[in-house]
């Protein structure tokens, strides 16, 4: 199955949010991640609006800053504000282990995307499909995502493939050491691959969306996805 491109993006202001959503999608992006934490304010009522015009190919995400993202503020709030909108039907709305864990409803009127993050160190085979079991078990997607120093760290995150649903499964390294995961992790079947606009990357290693719509031609060339 051909992987959907998705765009990461961060904006101080839901103006620009929506500037660069138009921009990404425009380009060949198929989805949108709204970073929401990156907002200055998070709550204005400008947001509801932009996920309603986006409708389905929008990825509603509201990193807290220990899952490595930038909202600092009070949790409850961070939680309402995804349940509100996912009432709204965005196409995934991206809740961490952590949290669907303490609020299991949380997301449910959408599609849920779980997520791990570990960015500081490479966790062991056993710990990532222990996690990746228990984020299936609490949602639609699992997303994992994991540091790398080295391609034998790329393989071992990619053998959650071999074990789990491919279309249910997202899992890549972060860093330029990654990289080989991100791609390969479109060929052996991630429903979901996650890029950036020129000079904006979220994450350490991310790929462009032009860069990563050439690697899918180039292998689309060459029959992959007939």
């Amino acid at each position: 199955m051909k992987p959907k491109i998705c765009v990461s993006l961060k904006a101080k202001t839901v103006d620009e949010l929506e500037w660069k959503a138009k921009r990404a999608l425009d380009i060949g992006g198929d989805l949108v991640e709204l970073r929401l934490d990156y907002l200055a304010n998070p709550f204005s009522e400008d947001l509801i609006k932009l996920i309603i015009d986006i409708g389905d190919r929008a990825i509603v995400t509201f990193r807290p800053w220990w899952e490595g993202g930038e909202y600092r503020g009070e949790e409850n709030l961070r939680v309402k504000l995804l349940e509100e909108l996912a009432r709204l039907k965005p196409a995934y709305v991206d809740i961490e282990l952590r949290t669907i864990k303490k609020e299991v409803n949380l997301g449910k009127k959408t599609r849920r995307i779980i997520s791990w993050h570990s960015l500081d160190k490479t966790p062991s085979f056993s710990m990532l499909t222990e996690t990746v079991s228990e984020m299936l078990r609490l949602g639609d997607i699992s997303k994992i995502v994991i540091k790398i120093n080295s391609f034998e760290e790329n393989l071992k995150i990619l053998r959650l493939f071999k074990i789990f649903p491919p279309e249910r499964l997202i899992a890549f390294g972060i860093d330029d050491s990654g990289i080989a995961s991100r791609i390969l992790s479109m060929i052996i079947g991630s429903p979901i691959t996650y890029t950036c606009l020129p000079g904006e990357e979220v994450a350490p290693g991310q790929l462009t969306v032009g860069e990563v719509i050439e690697v899918m031609n180039l292998l689309e060339g060459r029959g992959l996805w007939r």
